[in-house]
């Protein structure tokens, strides 16, 4: 049977690994994140697993993405006048 103190012990080593974790996790680099992101992305299609897809928001995702280019390309070519 399990006691207060020991589940509060349990407790404690779990928060003590989750803070790890997350200091790990605050400390990889965009690069580590990529190769990751990758990773789950080719592991996923071999296991022929598709995304649900939603057009209507990916479209719209698009006309941002489109719409933060223009003005970067702005931005860009107008310090390079000044």
């Amino acid at each position: 049977m399990i006691d207060q103190e020991m589940l509060a012990a349990y407790q404690r080593r779990w928060d003590a690994v989750a803070d790890l974790r997350r200091l790990e996790q605050q400390q990889e680099t965009v690069g580590e994140r990529w190769r990751k992101l990758n990773a789950l992305l080719r592991m996923a299609a071999a296991l022929d697993l598709q995304p649900v897809v939603d057009q209507q928001q990916e479209e719209l995702a698009r006309q941002r993405w489109n719409s933060l280019i223009v003005r970067y390309l702005d931005r860009v070519e107008g310090e390079g006048r000044s």
